[in-house]
């Protein structure tokens, strides 16, 4: 089963049609990933998450609130 799954995966993976969709999917989703990143790194620049992992939750909470459509 293990096997037969990972081929069906293999040539999905081939299929150009697939291909096309995943690049397509990358590139929408790329500067939403980008947007994340950043504001990861504010808020570890804020607040250490290694110091205070609570904190540091609430100040990406913050941000994601304040981002947030009203």
């Amino acid at each position: 089963m293990k096997t037969a799954l990972f081929q069906i995966v293999r040539r999905l993976a081939a299929d150009p049609r697939v291909q096309a969709k995943a690049a397509e999917f990358y590139e929408r989703a790329k500067p939403g990933a980008k947007a994340a990143a950043a504001e990861l790194r504010a808020a570890a620049r804020d607040v250490d998450p290694r110091q205070d992992p609570k904190g540091f939750l609430r100040r990406l909470k913050q941000g994601w609130t304040d981002r947030r459509p009203s």
